[in-house]
């Protein structure tokens, strides 16, 4: 039981700092990329802070398999170093003590990981496809800011807009005015407010006018019509705009029942998150065996090396799941099969025959 505790206090301490200096890797990487976005006015500043807090858990979630890799690795190379491994093992103590003690850990690790991927990391990407969808929905993001004339088309088919100024919520202009060229035909409006929303349907951004005046040109017979409205909506080309499907924000239970091809390829892509992490931890604990003389980190290297490996790999025959070059069953459990096996492999390897 000392052994176990010690073993696991080594493995808890390295861990907990493999992933405190992951966070801040991926803190910093998605702050600055977002912030690069707020300083050229595609993204609103007081929404960088909750797409940095989504979008850095949810890379975080599927970052803590490598960071028990490592921080295995990190653990047993000290012990290898400071001769304790080879004491442990003149005093009897057997591989399978090492993967009671490993596993101990990495049991409660893996079913926490199993709630983040299969429930919470589906909220977050939901959350930050809303917060996208919101930032499409605001005016400066469809390239019409407060107080500036925006123009945009071709010579024959263009549009002038301007908003005198933008409600504190940054959703409704006031005093709106639209030129829109067709060809010969030259529509304006004037109304007191405007909201710009995404149609669900087609995904095309519509500008709800409302209270004010349009005036149409007739090209073949002169003169001007002129309408009053409450209420108008209008479909123009603001900017490119994809619409928000994602199956990673699709929750887990939806996906059990969906028979289709890429549903099931994204069910065993997180399945595979949450297996990782034992799978590694099998492969970590005789990767991290160490010759005499050898360097303490000789074999992380190789550990992110093989990481790397397994991970474009099952990356890999997902996207050919989700075209149909290859068939949903096996699907990617071959895959975690071949990590296994190697993990035996390395095992009998390094340290014999189990006895």
């Amino acid at each position: 039981m000392i052994i176990n505790r010690y073993l696991f206090k080594e493995i808890a301490l390295s861990f907990s700092a493999t992933l405190l200096v992951l966070t801040l890797i991926i803190v910093g990487n998605t702050f600055v990329r977002l912030l690069a976005d707020a300083s050229t006015g595609d993204l609103p500043a007081d929404l960088v802070g909750s797409l940095l807090w989504f979008g850095s858990l949810k890379q975080l979630i599927r970052l803590v398999p490598v960071a028990l890799l490592i921080g295995m690795m990190l653990a047993f190379s000290r012990l290898y170093r400071d001769s304790e491994m080879a004491a442990l093992r003149a005093a009897g103590v057997a591989p399978r003590h090492f993967y009671r003690a490993i596993f101990s850990f990495v049991l409660p690790l893996s079913l926490l990981l199993a709630a983040l991927v299969l429930f919470v990391s589906p909220w977050l990407e939901q959350r930050s496809l809303d917060l996208r969808r919101e930032i499409n929905e605001r005016p400066e993001a469809a390239g019409i800011p407060a107080g500036e004339f925006v123009t945009s088309g071709s010579a024959s088919n263009n549009y002038t807009a301007l908003a005198e100024s933008i409600d504190p919520s940054h959703t409704i202009m006031e005093r709106f005015f639209i030129r829109v060229q067709d060809d010969a035909k030259e529509v304006l409006i004037w109304a007191r407010s405007a909201v710009l929303f995404i149609d669900s349907g087609s995904g095309e951004r519509v500008l709800q006018i409302r209270d004010g005046y349009r005036y149409e040109t007739d090209p073949l017979q002169g003169g001007m019509t002129v309408v009053k409205f409450a209420e108008h909506g209008l479909r123009i080309p603001l900017r490119n705009y994809t619409g928000n499907s994602n199956l990673g924000s699709i929750p887990s239970q939806t996906l059990f029942q969906a028979p289709d091809l890429p549903s099931q390829a994204e069910l065993q892509w997180r399945v595979a998150v949450i297996l990782s992490a034992p799978l590694l931890a099998m492969v970590a604990f005789p990767l991290s065996y160490t010759a005499p003389r050898q360097g303490r980190y000789s074999k992380i290297a190789v550990a992110i090396l093989l990481y790397a490996l397994y991970a474009n790999l099952l990356a890999t025959v997902k996207g050919m799941i989700e075209r149909g070059d290859f068939p949903a069953f096996p699907g990617l459990w071959p895959i975690h099969l071949a990590m296994l096996g190697l993990s035996f492999w390395l095992l009998r390897k390094y340290y014999g025959k189990p006895a």
